[in-house]
This record gives structure tokens, C-alpha cells and sequence, in this order.
């Protein structure tokens, strides 16, 4: 039986979407779901979240609130990061069958290691180490051949009413927001069940 797919859309820009990836990655191998991860740069959502921009204190309270109650603890960064670069960069990292091990590592790069992702020279040393050659990932940054890609991905969450960080697609549903990891672990359990036992819905 195939694996049912999760669509999620996020942004590497998120903290909310970096706590996502955390508990997501745990219940992806235990419940044996696949999250298919597309990214859309939150700064076409929300004009206060430019690139280079300070964190407001009412984002930093809401991403407090969810540290608090799902602990798991990363401190935000004190100014909005462009991620533009690192969002095009999963898309060659998704053609070139690196996709996990490059999205794994630059999410620990920014809320791990505190690391500028917007540098392309770190996306690079990435990439390389995701196993992706370094000087045709860099001529693929420059080129923004995966531009495309990400507005496609922009509309397709638009047409699924995806407008928050992150949001997971459940069948036509949009679940927006993460919550504590065992809220998770019955929510996808129970979508799990649903699709296994209907198919073709």
C-alpha cells in the first residue's frame, strides 16, 4: 500500500514552520505518512515579515506561546530572514533526489547554528553535503530557474486556502498551525485511517 502524502507549506523563514519540521520528522517514520514540503516565502503573505525586518513582539509572543506548549525550544531570530534563495534551493535539492537531507540541514543551519541561509555560499555547502554539486546548485541560485516552481507552489496554496505557517493539507482540508506533538500524532492518525479505509476520497 502507498504511503498517503501530507502536503505542508512553510516557509524557511518560520520558526513556527522550523517546530513543525521537528515534530513532523518524528511522526512522519512512526506513522509512516510521507510530508511532501512546499515552500512559499511568508514575506507574500505578510508585509511586517520583509526580509531584514525586526520580529515584532507580538510574533515573538506567539512563537513563545507554541515553545511553551509543545516544548521544544528554539529562540526565534530577532529579524526576519530571506529565504527566498534557500526556498529555490529545496526545489533543486527535490530534482535532484537530495531534497530531505538538504531541508533537514538548512533548518538546523537557521535555528540550530544561527547561520545566514540567505548567503548562498552556506546554501551551497549544503547542498554539497546533501551530495548536490556545488558550483551547478550556485548557478542554478543565480539563475532563479526555480522561481516558477515557487509561485506554483504560492498558488496552489492559495487555491487551498493555506494562508497561515505552516499549513498541512488533510484531503481538501487546510490545517493551519502546529500543536503539541501528540495533538499531531492523533490528528495525521486519524487522516491516516481515513484515507486507508476510503481510497478514492
Amino acid at each position: 500500500m502507498e504511503r498517503v502524502v501530507i502536503p505542508i507549506y512553510f516557509d524557511y523563514a518560520s520558526t513556527l514552520c522550523y517546530i513543525a519540521w521537528r515534530i513532523v520528522s518524528d511522526l512522519e517514520s512512526e506513522l509512516g505518512f510521507e510530508a511532501l514540503w512546499k515552500g512559499v516565502p511568508i514575506s507574500l503573505r505578510d508585509f511586517k515579515a520583509r526580509a531584514g525586518g525586526e520580529l515584532g513582539p507580538r510574533e515573538y509572543q506567539k512563537v513563545m506561546m507554541v515553545v511553551a506548549e509543545t516544548g521544544i525550544r528554539v529562540t526565534p531570530p530577532k529579524v526576519w530572514i530571506n529565504s527566498d534563495a534557500a526556498l529555490m534551493g529545496a526545489e533543486l535539492a527535490r530534482e535532484a533526489k537530495a531534497f530531505r537531507a538538504y531541508h533537514d540541514a538548512v533548518f538546523r543551519a537557521a535555528f540550530d547554528n544561527a547561520l545566514d541561509i540567505s548567503n548562498r555560499d552556506v546554501l551551497a555547502d549544503v547542498a554539497h553535503r546533501a551530495g548536490m554539486d556545488r558550483a551547478g546548485f550556485l548557478a542554478d541560485l543565480l539563475s532563479e530557474r526555480m522561481a516558477s516552481r515557487i509561485a506554483d507552489n504560492k498558488r496552489e496554496a492559495d487555491e487551498m486556502a493555506a494562508l497561515g505557517y505552516p499549513t498541512f493539507i488533510l484531503g481538501e482540508f487546510p490545517l493551519i498551525g502546529i500543536q503539541p506533538k501528540e495533538t499531531m500524532r492523533l490528528i495525521f492518525a486519524r487522516y491516516i485511517r481515513q484515507r486507508e479505509e476510503n481510497p478514492g476520497n
